[in-house]
């Protein structure tokens, strides 16, 4: 599909990307009462969710499937302004949380990275299981790299498995590459605030599982990429941080997707690189529609008058494959 005009503006009191980003994340607060849920995993972890069933509807309503991105929860402003837009509009909606995200820690030592594609698949099944035949899956950030990488591992048989439609925004799509942008140093404030609650995260697994986690290499870590280096990547297997991102990264699996997806990157997001703007593959592509406004930052999009860009432009995206 060709590349999709934006029309999108942010309000005129968010001047650039790093106030389009960090504004909305402190100021915007919602508030939803949800059914809570725990997803079983293959290898006898647990994911936690928050599940909003539509009230007097089927059960087979359609399902919004929402995954939050890096360090945050099921209980994010963007997450729970598209659950509302959402419930509004007739759907049902889960919102799942990464591994020892959310309200409860999970039951194993693993922790979660940037291409847990299997965890998404237990949702996936979590979703049809309850009687939801149709999905729609929504990502932000790593959550939104995730969620692709499912969709073009699985190819056709992800619309075999009810999915029927995709949007994802603030889409980290090579992870070397947003490594890498989070070493500007316009980004110091992003890269410590990541550093500190991602070693915060590692200290508590390890005083859970002392066996599994050396802290040793912990003082030495400044950056995100430091940190997958020494930790994230050995722990799922990889030999360190550059294993890690060429291995994971959506880009890789993205052009294999066979149903419709929106991709929404600001084009002055401070955590995306150029790579994460593969606007020529995108243009060829039958499935995969990549939307690139000027203006929103890193899942901020807040627009005028008032209005939330990525709670509306997802739904109407899903309204599209109806």
């Amino acid at each position: 599909m060709p590349v999709l005009a934006s029309d999108f503006r942010s309000s005129w009191w968010l001047p650039g990307g790093h106030t389009q980003t960090i504004i909305p994340s402190v100021f915007r607060r919602l508030s939803l009462v949800s059914q809570p849920v725990e997803i079983p995993l293959p290898d006898d972890d647990r994911l936690v969710a928050d599940y909003y069933p539509t009230h007097n509807a089927p059960v087979d309503t359609p399902l919004v499937v929402i995954a939050h991105g890096l360090e945050g929860s099921s209980q994010q402003a963007y997450v729970l302004g598209l659950a509302a837009a959402a419930l509004a509009a007739g759907y049902a909606v889960l919102a799942w949380n990464f591994r020892g995200c959310g309200r409860a820690d999970n039951l194993t030592h693993k922790v979660y990275y940037a291409g847990c594609s299997e965890d998404l698949d237990a949702v996936i099944h979590w979703g049809a299981a309850r009687g939801h035949t149709r999905l729609y899956l929504s990502g932000y950030s790593m959550g939104a790299n995730v969620t692709l990488k499912w969709l073009g591992e699985q190819g056709a048989d992800a619309r075999h498995r009810g999915v029927a439609a995709a949007a994802v925004a603030s889409a980290p799509v090579d992870l070397e590459g947003c490594a890498d942008a989070l070493e500007r140093p316009s980004n110091v404030i992003y890269r410590r605030r990541f550093v500190k609650d991602l070693s915060a995260r590692l200290r508590n697994k390890a005083r859970q599982y002392p066996e599994h986690f050396d802290l040793s290499k912990l003082h030495t870590v400044r950056s995100v990429r430091d940190f997958d280096e020494a930790y994230t990547g050995p722990l799922q297997g990889f030999r360190g941080a550059q294993d890690y991102y060429d291995a994971c990264s959506a880009q890789r699996f993205m052009w294999d997707i066979q149903v419709p997806t929106l991709v929404l990157n600001a084009l002055n997001d401070p955590f995306l690189s150029p790579s994460c703007f593969p606007l020529a593959q995108a243009e060829t592509h039958p499935q995969v529609h990549f939307e690139a406004p000027r203006s929103g930052g890193h899942v901020g999009f807040r627009g005028c008058p008032g209005r939330w860009h990525l709670d509306y432009r997802f739904l109407a995206f899903f309204d599209t494959v109806n």
